[in-house]
């Protein structure tokens, strides 16, 4: 870890199971505004999931180098 600093992807990954549940249970209702906020949230929440793997596998490869 670069200067004794994590990156928590778990998080994020929850956070994104949260707002998909929510736009499904929106659709459901009909409130296809609320849908796609929680979307917009999901993808939010998934590419900050993304950008903390990356990050640990960086570390790691560095690590290994």
């Amino acid at each position: 870890m670069k200067n004794g600093h994590a990156i928590d992807y778990a998080r994020p990954y929850m956070d994104a199971k949260t707002a998909l549940t929510q736009l499904h249970d929106a659709m459901l209702a009909k409130d296809y505004d609320y849908a796609i906020k929680s979307g917009i949230e999901a993808i939010a929440d998934i590419r900050m999931a993304i950008a903390a793997i990356r990050h640990e596998k960086e570390v790691i490869d560095a690590i290994r180098q």
